[in-house]
């Protein structure tokens, strides 16, 4: 059965425009317009320069691309986030840096590279320092100071470097469901109810 052709309205420069992977791929990929620096522990938008217009009946995913999961400790922490038809403003994603901020070594076990970055081109600076440089406070008394190590272009290991145009998340598009809700009693008489909760059909 021949599938009836959705059109949907896009604004964005030509490098920006996002494209399938493959014919068979769900999702289209996602870039950031411009270069940022997520440190340790930061959750920022990455502007993507898209605009879309989609008909009623239509929302957009944002969802994570496997392999930057997989290789970074960058996350999408509402995935998936929904773009409502009639939403016209740029898209955005909503990105999280996991990696800590206070050097603990769990870092080295994920980015063995960085073992040569650490002894070779890192500088140990004082939390507080690095604080007030940031915030221009001072750290509230009571609160530990710790170590942390900052990298060659003055960031602290474990900073994610995003460069502009690189793709960061894909697009999925799905339909919309919008149910008429009725008001009854106990909804555990209508149909049949399975019971349970969370783990009760097994844990594997």
């Amino acid at each position: 059965m021949k599938r009836k052709l959705i059109t949907i309205y896009l604004e964005a420069d030509e490098e920006l425009i996002p494209e399938a992977a493959s014919a068979g791929s769900a999702g289209f990929d996602l870039r950031s317009r411009q270069s940022l620096i997520i440190e340790p522990g930061e959750t920022v938008l990455i502007p993507t320069g898209v605009r879309l217009a989609m008909p009623a009946g239509l929302e957009a995913q944002i969802r994570p691309r496997s392999g930057l999961s997989l290789r970074s400790s960058l996350r999408i922490p509402n995935s998936p986030g929904t773009i409502d038809s009639d939403f016209r403003d740029e898209i955005c994603i909503i990105a999280e840096n996991t990696n800590s901020l206070f050097f603990d070594g769990s870092i080295l076990v994920k980015n063995p590279e960085l073992i040569s970055t650490l002894h070779e081109e890192s500088k140990p600076i004082q939390f507080s320092e690095y604080f007030r440089k940031k915030t221009g406070k001072y750290l509230p008394f009571g609160v530990s100071d710790h170590t942390i190590y900052l990298d060659k272009k003055g960031h602290p290991i474990g900073s994610i470097y995003i460069e502009a145009g690189e793709r960061m998340a894909q697009l999925v598009f799905a339909e919309v469901i919008h149910p008429e809700f009725k008001l009854v009693n106990k909804v555990s008489e209508i149909g049949q109810n399975r019971g349970g909760g969370f783990g009760s059909s097994g844990n594997n």
